[in-house]
């Protein structure tokens, strides 16, 4: 009698903790069903599977990190030195007029160009100057990046770099029946829609106003490198990994330029900043000059001027600043072959990527670019795309539910010419639709394939191998698209969304705790992880929960949102899977566990890499190496 009453007790206890288990998941999804009024909500989309909040960019939720940043000119007096274009003809010249200006006495100048040295491994990091050839008040150039410096007889007055795009010879011609595109795009790093609204309110108006904007554009990977890189090659990161071999350069990643290039197009490549540019940062850059203009050497030489540093970034290169410099080499390859087929990357990070209110300092540089009429005369026959590669990722604004989407939701505006509309109406209608859907960086390269092959007919189509199941632009996105149909890791999906709930409930610590847990696991299985203090649980920040969802299983289940405190201290935010399996609570990691606070201070014990990211030095690094050489043996 005892016994089956012990069985009694134990299946009551089983059946109670589990209804218990499954309740606390109820009870979260009905505080979500009765504390959001969906009727009051504004969406950027709204579609079958996927509704993305429109968060006022001016919300209480951030407004008190929202500060004045202005611009400040990098020189007394004007530039001393300019380049010129006349019939063919590129030079570069003194403004006699300012010479008083720069010296009481007589000065001489003279120019060198920057030349790339193509050795081995550090082919992209070397530059040299050659000797410096004296000029009076005009010189031709034939070299594309000079360092120009005058003096007298005391002393340098003055010293610059300049850039110039010099005429190529046409590869091909466009015919009346397929006329050939070219392609620009212009990219600022770090900026979400609605910061490029704050931010930049002069060219938040101009592109609502002239180009159309992708509504539910969702990065796909956490930093630059994956969402860039889904433009321009089609892969994702495990295959990026297996085609180009970051050991060596990475001139093989089959990138989208060679196939303009291999197609007739002149092609160029631009990005401030060198230390943190897509392709160096804790990588190795390129053997061979990528593309036909690759301004890296001139911004080398232009970082190696007197610098003036703002939130850690490159401000004033010299006397000019690093964003109009990067500005001026997409205006100047625009116009030099405003009758060519050509495809540009210009990619700035100097004014936004460390801080999220220094955009300002470069709105109205970048508005006077986009709406210069020679630059709009220039892009007739090309399609401008404006875009980013995901939102802010660090600190304080990063802590709040509006920084959280934000990072997800970078900005996309595209702008095509009265030609491709009148031509292919079609395609452009089908992109219109695709304003209102769930669209990727895949989508992006799939319709570069599709602007190949409407100048070529004969041109052999691959879509993106990193989401096979993404479209053209010119094809009707599914209106039912899934962030799993778009390859998009839940982790960064923002269709789904989550209301915030009470943190301090057992379910919340669990996972809390399980976030930890495997942030742990993961730096121990990392190279240096050695160095690394372990973490433990400090506090939970915020937690939410999502609407329930059906996962590959074929099973109903939520997914929660966590952003905790470690000891020693670091900000991690998680993407879970919770489910129940034999009366037992089970997680799971839906994508990365990301780090959100500024970490490089504390990371100074380890060499770039996925360690950096997680890693918090231990103060006696040199005990913790012996502990890992002795405890491995």
């Amino acid at each position: 009698m005892r016994k089956y009453l012990f069985v009694i007790l134990i299946t009551v206890i089983l059946i109670c903790t589990y209804n218990l288990q499954t309740a606390e998941i109820t009870s979260y999804q009905l505080e979500h069903m009765t504390s959001v009024n969906p009727q009051k909500m504004v969406y950027l989309i709204n579609t079958s599977n996927c509704r993305i909040p429109d968060d006022d960019p001016f919300n209480a939720d951030i407004i008190d990190f929202i500060k004045e940043e202005k611009p400040y000119k990098c020189s007394k007096y004007d530039l001393l030195s300019y380049i010129d274009k006349k019939n063919g003809i590129v030079s570069l010249n003194i403004n006699k007029s300012l010479v008083e200006a720069y010296s009481n006495f007589k000065i001489q100048c003279c120019y060198s160009n920057i030349t790339r040295i193509d050795y081995e491994v550090r082919a992209d990091n070397q530059i040299k100057l050659t000797d410096c050839i004296p000029f009076e008040e005009s010189v031709e150039l034939t070299f594309p990046y000079v360092h120009v410096k005058c003096f007298n007889k005391l002393m340098n007055v003055y010293t610059n770099v300049h850039a110039t795009t010099l005429p190529l010879p046409k590869r091909t011609t466009s015919s009346k029946k397929k006329p050939k595109f070219s392609v620009l795009l212009l990219g600022i790093d770090s900026m979400s829609k609605s910061n490029i609204q704050r931010s930049m309110p002069k060219t938040f108006a101009y592109a609502e106003k002239h180009f159309n904007t992708l509504k539910g554009y969702n990065k796909i990977g956490e930093n630059t490198f994956p969402n860039l890189m889904a433009i321009l090659t089609g892969y994702n990161m495990l295959q990026l990994a297996d085609i180009c071999n970051n050991s060596v350069k990475l001139n093989n990643c089959q990138f989208i330029w060679d196939k303009f290039r291999e197609s007739g197009y002149i092609t160029a490549y631009s990005e401030d900043e060198c230390w943190i540019s897509t392709f160096n940062y804790d990588r190795p850059g390129f053997l061979d000059e990528p593309t036909d203009f690759y301004y890296h050497s001139y911004f080398l030489a232009a970082e190696k001027l007197k610098v003036t540093k703002r939130h850690s970034m490159t401000y004033c290169a010299g006397p000019e600043t690093s964003g109009e410099r990067l500005l001026n080499t997409a205006r100047d390859f625009a116009v030099t072959f405003k009758d060519v087929p050509s495809f540009g990357l210009f990619w700035a990070n100097s004014f936004s990527h460390d801080d999220v209110n220094m955009p300002a300092v470069m709105d109205e540089a970048t508005f006077r670019l986009l709406s210069d009429p020679e630059f709009i005369s220039a892009l007739k026959d090309t399609i401008l795309i404006f875009f980013s590669d995901h939102g802010f990722r660090f600190g304080n604004i990063r802590y709040t539910h509006s920084g959280w989407l934000e990072e997800r939701l970078p900005f996309l505006y595209i702008k095509f010419p009265d030609k491709f509309k009148n031509l292919y109406y079609d395609k452009y209608l089908n992109f219109l639709v695709n304003t209102e859907r769930l669209t990727v960086p895949y989508d992006l390269f799939n319709t570069f394939q599709s602007i190949l092959e409407i100048g070529n007919g004969s041109y052999e189509i691959n879509f993106s191998k990193g989401c096979p199941e993404c479209l053209s632009l010119f094809s009707k996105v599914p209106e039912d698209r899934t962030c799993e149909d778009a390859h998009i890791e839940q982790h960064w999906c923002t269709c789904k969304g989550h209301t915030y709930i009470n943190s301090n409930t057992p379910i919340i610590h669990l996972l809390s705790q399980f976030v930890v847990n495997e942030t742990n696991n993961l730096v121990k299985r990392l190279p240096q992880g050695y160095l690394c203090s372990p973490y433990s649980l400090n506090k939970i920040r915020s937690a939410g929960i999502s609407e329930p969802y059906i996962n590959h299983q074929n099973k109903t289940v939520h997914f929660y949102l966590v952003m905790v405190e470690t000891a020693p201290p670091a900000i991690l935010e998680a993407t879970v899977e919770a489910s129940i399996n034999s009366g037992k609570q089970s997680f799971n990691l839906l994508g990365n566990i990301s780090r959100i606070d500024r970490y490089d201070p504390v990371t100074w014990c380890v060499k770039n890499g996925p360690v950096k990211k997680y890693c918090y030095c231990a103060k006696k690094t040199i005990f913790n190496f012996f502990k890992n050489v002795f405890s491995f043996w």
